[in-house]
């Protein structure tokens, strides 16, 4: 018996240990942070774009490269010579035979270039930069749309656990109100379709209460889903208002932001087409240095033969097919839509933030009327089930009167919805962003 104590304490403990507990919607996010998968690929593509601009700045430096080879000229081809070249009294048309060189040769050297004067390299670099900010604002528009998609789940979660517990009372209500028609229809005071109109009612409640605790389940694995979690998910917040003022300081629009870099982004690439027409000089030097001989790891009579030059490369685009004035033109007209979308952002943006104030201060208004509703409505129902248990009324004007609180719980947690959906997007727009 112990050891069957012992092992079920040790089977809640672990599980205990693998259910993540979350006190606030703010600790979601700090946990999404580190561990949902849509916000970590994000940081990868930032650092993506970090390292593509750190490689564009590296191009502007000179490149040096040192080499090393050996060649067996394992035959060497024999040349004609004219004879009278070494015999002067040879007949004419006459050649000899010789061979030239030695068979191994072996090889250093060191090649240095250095792009002194490359447009489009310097272009490219300021392209890489506007990419990384617009990888960042990115990275920012994830974290929105991740954070609202999480806050959904969260409240839809702790506002079907509070419908889980009215749905409970309602089950309760119900059966209270099947047992007192089933006594009465028993004893001939209520007709059979009062005692089934009761109980179609308990099984209306029970299975609402059903439904609503699938729905909680679902909506936990969606958001184990999201947060790239495999164990379990406890959430402690209790359910209540709180007031937002009227003048909430929203930071800079994600979708205005990204597309502010969207736009960098097109100036810059617009620039870097410009400089395909422009020259470019290059300077390079390269030293060998050779060995030759005939005998292999010998190197007490080989023959020297350093080389070294210097070039320099001055290269001017002529004519390129027209290739260069198309590109530009392309990067013009897409400069011209990213400016239209920045217009129509800013718009959108201002707009939705206007509309998040009124949708709030609408939300709490009907919160608080469906409260005054409910709480009324809960009064009236508590008179009237005092009504039926004593005989005054009967089953249809408890049924009906029944009916009445659950159309006001309906629109009480409707309201108690709204208000929360309204409360996080203003959270959310007023803590992410620039």
């Amino acid at each position: 018996m112990k050891k069957i104590i012992a092992l079920l304490f040790f089977l809640s403990v672990s599980a205990a240990k693998a259910q993540v507990t979350f006190g606030s919607l703010q600790e979601v996010f700090d946990y999404a942070d580190k561990n949902a998968v849509s916000i970590r690929k994000a940081r990868i593509d930032e650092q993506i774009s970090h390292s593509q601009s750190q490689a564009a700045r590296t191009s502007l430096l000179p490149s040096v490269n040192a080499s090393a080879a050996f060649n067996d000229n394992i035959t060497l081809q024999p040349t004609l010579v004219p004879a009278a070249l070494f015999n002067p009294a040879a007949p004419e048309g006459t050649f000899n035979e010789y061979t030239f060189g030695r068979r191994y040769i072996y090889n250093t050297g060191v090649q240095a270039s250095w792009n002194v004067l490359d447009f489009q390299k310097w272009f490219e670099i300021q392209t890489a930069g506007a990419r990384e900010k617009a990888s960042q604002a990115a990275t920012v528009k994830i974290k929105y749309d991740t954070y609202n998609q999480l806050a959904q789940l969260y409240y839809s979660i702790l506002l079907t656990e509070k419908y889980i517990l009215i749905a409970r009372e309602n089950v309760q209500a119900t059966g209270s109100i099947c047992e007192t028609t089933q006594d009465k229809f028993r004893q001939g005071i209520f007709a059979e379709e009062n005692f089934n109109r009761a109980n179609m009612q308990l099984i209306q409640a029970a299975s609402d209460l059903r439904n609503r605790e699938y729905s909680l389940s679902q909506l936990y694995n969606q958001l184990q889903a999201q947060l790239n979690l495999p164990g379990g998910v406890r959430l402690t917040e209790q359910l209540v208002t709180r007031p937002v003022p009227d003048l909430v300081p929203l930071k800079q629009h994600p979708d205005v932001l990204l597309q502010e870099t969207q736009l960098a982004l097109a100036e810059a690439q617009l620039r870097q087409v410009k400089t395909a027409g422009y020259p470019s000089l290059t300077i390079g030097y390269q030293y060998n240095y050779n060995w030759a001989t005939d005998r292999m790891f010998d190197f007490t009579s080989t023959n020297t033969l350093p080389q070294q030059f210097l070039a320099v490369k001055l290269s001017i685009p002529v004519f390129n097919g027209f290739a260069v004035r198309e590109k530009s033109r392309q990067s013009k007209l897409a400069l011209s839509q990213e400016q239209l979308l920045l217009e129509n952002r800013n718009l959108s943006a201002a707009k939705e933030d206007e509309t998040l104030h009124l949708q709030y201060r609408q939300a709490e208004e009907q919160l608080q009327a469906q409260q005054e509703i409910l709480s009324l409505q809960q009064s009236n129902d508590r008179h009237t089930a005092n009504r039926y248990q004593s005989g005054i009324i009967g089953a249809d004007e408890r049924l009906d009167k029944f009916g009445d609180l659950l159309s006001a719980q309906s629109r009480y947690m409707q309201s108690l919805s709204d208000y929360y959906i309204s409360y996080y997007k203003i959270h959310i727009r007023a803590s992410t962003g620039n």
